[in-house]
């Protein structure tokens, strides 16, 4: 389980209105890995905030926690990952630390990914790397290698979005300002899905995925820092969206089509 969401309201929202309004469904337009673009500003570039994953990473039943550090104490220099490992009663244990080669992180997400039942990590880079970091069930975590790269990786969210008892995830990338879908292949790859537009430029969209509509198929919801402000995708079952506008809170509904 991941958060990494500014607006804790927003998501509150989008649970809310799930639950008490029917959709108007319109029907997206594939469009592949969409080309970098240059943003009004470089938001991207700033520094990021407190990067925590969450999953058992021992397999010993207790959830632990990775997160992205500066050794140093300093926002210069090589990052660092961090697992806690949690203990029962709520503390925790012994510290696994990697440092990584990712310069500077954005993004982070966990999910099996390899299909070896233990937890595994995705970390997305301000420079659009994504690199993957398999887990051995005792709490350690070894590079996988890059599994993709895009304009900028500010968000992952991990869902089964084609149905396949695969994981997948979705990335917001800020330079293309765009959500890129990798499917799962249960190996270590992935493969480049469907993608759609975010509303606007300039802005750092943040990505949560749940099934919203309880239909079985894991649904995004995209938010930025802006109050109360959401955009909800239905899932379709086979790796694309459809735009829920009835279900977001944007403000203008009638400007944004995603395609």
């Amino acid at each position: 389980m991941t958060w990494n969401l500014p607006s804790p309201t927003a998501l509150a929202l989008v649970l809310a209105i799930a639950a008490a309004c029917p959709a108007n469904l319109r029907p997206l337009t594939p469009t592949g890995t969409p080309a970098s673009a240059v943003a009004k500003t470089d938001d991207a570039d700033e520094e990021s905030p407190a990067l925590i994953a969450t999953a058992d990473f021992n397999r010993d039943g207790i959830a632990d926690v990775a997160k992205i550090i500066h050794p140093d104490g300093h926002m210069g220099g090589a990052r660092v990952l961090e697992v806690l490992i949690g203990q029962k009663g709520g503390g925790f244990g012994s510290r696994v630390n990697r440092t990584l080669t990712v310069p500077n992180p954005r993004s982070i997400a966990t999910g099996d990914f390899n299909g070896d039942g233990n937890p595994d990590l995705l970390i997305g880079d301000r420079d659009g790397t994504v690199i993957e970091l398999l887990g051995d069930g005792k709490g350690n975590l070894k590079s996988a290698g890059e599994i993709a790269r895009v304009g900028s990786a500010v968000s992952m969210a991990v869902g089964d979005f084609n149905r396949d008892g695969i994981p997948d995830v979705a990335v917001s990338d800020f330079h293309g300002n765009t959500v890129i879908v990798l499917l799962g292949t249960g190996g270590r790859s992935f493969r480049t899905g469907w993608s759609f537009s975010l509303p606007q430029r300039g802005t750092i969209y943040y990505l949560s995925a749940a099934d919203f509509n309880g239909d079985g198929v894991s649904d995004l919801a995209i938010t930025s820092g802006e109050e109360d402000t959401f955009v909800v995708m239905l899932g379709n079952g086979n790796g694309t969206f459809t735009y829920a506008p009835e279900l977001s809170n944007i403000r203008d509904p009638s400007s944004y089509c995603p395609t």
